[in-house]
């Protein structure tokens, strides 16, 4: 069972909402014991409202901060801002860290899926 602490859940959902009608995307930051710590708000490099690219310095920059609290980057989020929580046969096919965390957000709620 994934525990989603709320200030994560409000940073995911108000990146989507700020984002929309585009698709928001950004990082999550784990501990060593897996645990959600922070997320990482990014900017997608190619807005459009059913696709994301996480922009490549801003990807480096929060790996460099989470190495530096001791956290890894765990995983991914991105928004739906048409659609529902679930993911969609594209972002499983683009699924490819094993070990990550991929939460999907949509208008008001969130789920997340490894």
């Amino acid at each position: 069972m994934l525990l989603l602490p709320d200030q994560i859940r409000w940073a995911i959902l108000a990146h989507a909402e700020n984002c929309a009608p585009n698709e928001c995307c950004g990082l999550v930051a784990v501990d060593d014991l897996g645990r959600l710590r922070f997320a990482y708000p990014l900017s997608n490099a190619d807005p459009s409202p059913i696709s994301y690219t996480i922009d490549p310095d801003e990807h480096f920059r929060a790996m460099r901060h989470a190495e530096s609290m001791g956290w890894e980057i765990g995983g991914v989020f991105h928004s739906h801002p048409g659609g529902t929580a679930m993911p969609s046969m594209i972002d499983v096919q683009m699924a490819l860290e094993p070990d990550w965390l991929y939460l999907v957000a949509a208008p008001g709620r969130s789920k997340a899926s490894t």
